[in-house]
């Protein structure tokens, strides 16, 4: 049974039995620490938004340390650490916390990341969400006079936590990649995996220069 078609207990089940494991991994009891902290600090909504973020990410990060474990070649997250650390910005309250998102993921690990950033208007992203036929998004569940509101912090939050990604590993010294893609309304599911897989290959040779200048 795929993700997508597992009931919400079903899912819940799914993501102990991905987290279970890695709880007794000093460094991945380190990082939730972190996660928690920076969570707790950025000011949720409420006690659930801030219990459901922190979980979120603990699923991510423990995936990612077991797919690392497993040595595979390639593995393809949606919805992955990024939209992670978007949906603790999406409403906190506060910006400045003693943990610094960057620094979480950098502890993470960023070296074999390539993220891919599908940058589209905003209209175009609510109409295909609203299409969805499950109520699991918070941008489904808004109010009509919220929603353009909603919509517009979302779109804000993305843009911020994009460019100081971009910003953050041309000024550091890490090799992962950030490959951002335009997709227009008019463009067709595969048209936007074809330049997706344009930007992936070029991020890959992006990768493979900056570790030759790091290697020298």
């Amino acid at each position: 049974m795929s993700p997508g078609t597992r009931t919400f207990i079903g899912r819940q089940i799914h993501r102990i039995g991905i987290v279970a494991p890695r709880v007794k991994d000093r460094e991945f009891r380190s990082l939730l620490m972190r996660i928690a902290r920076f969570a707790i600090e950025s000011g949720q909504s409420s006690i659930v938004d801030v219990v459901r973020v922190i979980w979120n990410m603990s699923v991510l990060v423990a995936y990612v340390q077991s797919e690392r474990a497993r040595k595979n070649t390639i593995t393809i997250m949606d919805q992955g650490l990024l939209q992670g650390f978007w949906s603790i910005f999406f409403k906190s309250k506060h910006r400045a916390t003693s943990e610094k998102w960057f620094d979480i993921l950098c502890a993470i690990g960023v070296d074999d990341m390539l993220f891919v950033h599908l940058r589209a208007e905003t209209g175009m992203a609510r109409d295909r969400l609203l299409k969805r036929s499950d109520r699991s998004s918070r941008m489904q569940r808004a109010s009509a006079d919220r929603d353009l509101d909603l919509w517009s912090t979302a779109d804000r939050t993305c843009r911020e936590l994009a460019a100081d990604l971009e910003r953050e590993m041309g000024t550091e010294n890490h090799v992962g990649v950030l490959a951002s893609v335009d997709v227009e309304r008019l463009a067709s599911p595969e048209d936007v995996a074809e330049r997706a897989l344009e930007a992936v290959l070029l991020g890959c040779l992006e990768r493979h220069r900056r570790y030759d200048s790091v290697d020298r």
